[in-house]
């Protein structure tokens, strides 16, 4: 399953997951774009965001404003959906419209293969970066 967490209240760029991205909300394209990996779901603090996934056709959970983070959210989505402890979940940020749809259909896969391997626990996806990016608060790093 996919989780799309979006938060509405985004500090730099208020209502940010709705900005209009070719005549559809940024949160609705970047659901649309995953959708053919598995079943999509967005884990959101906004009914207005519920009522446009459901325009849509898209599936949605309406979750806490008080959430500290991204998977947060998806762990009460997770539980309000009833979902097996060892279930499959990508969280594919609502803001990657443009997402590279191989990288989470591999990522899928690949914990799919893995899911009853005790060592995996999660898999993450991510590139190098220059030293410049390296420095810049507001691009996310694994350190390893």
């Amino acid at each position: 399953m996919i989780i799309i967490p979006a938060r509405i209240g985004s500090s730099r760029f208020p209502n940010k997951v709705l900005a209009d991205i070719g005549g559809m909300p940024m949160v609705i394209r970047t659901a649309k774009a995953v959708e053919g990996i598995d079943s999509v779901v967005i884990a959101t603090d906004s009914q207005e965001v519920i009522d446009i996934a459901k325009e849509h056709g898209i599936e949605a959970v309406l979750t806490s404003d008080a959430h500290q983070s991204g998977t947060d959210r998806i762990f009460e989505a997770a539980q309000k959906l009833g979902l097996k402890e060892d279930e499959v979940i990508i969280n594919v940020q609502g803001d990657e419209p443009f997402i590279e749809t191989e990288v989470i259909e591999a990522i899928f896969k690949l914990t799919q293969a893995n899911k009853n391997n005790p060592n995996i626990i999660m898999n993450s996806c991510y590139k190098s970066i220059s030293n410049p990016e390296a420095d810049d608060p507001n691009i996310v790093k694994v350190v390893t």
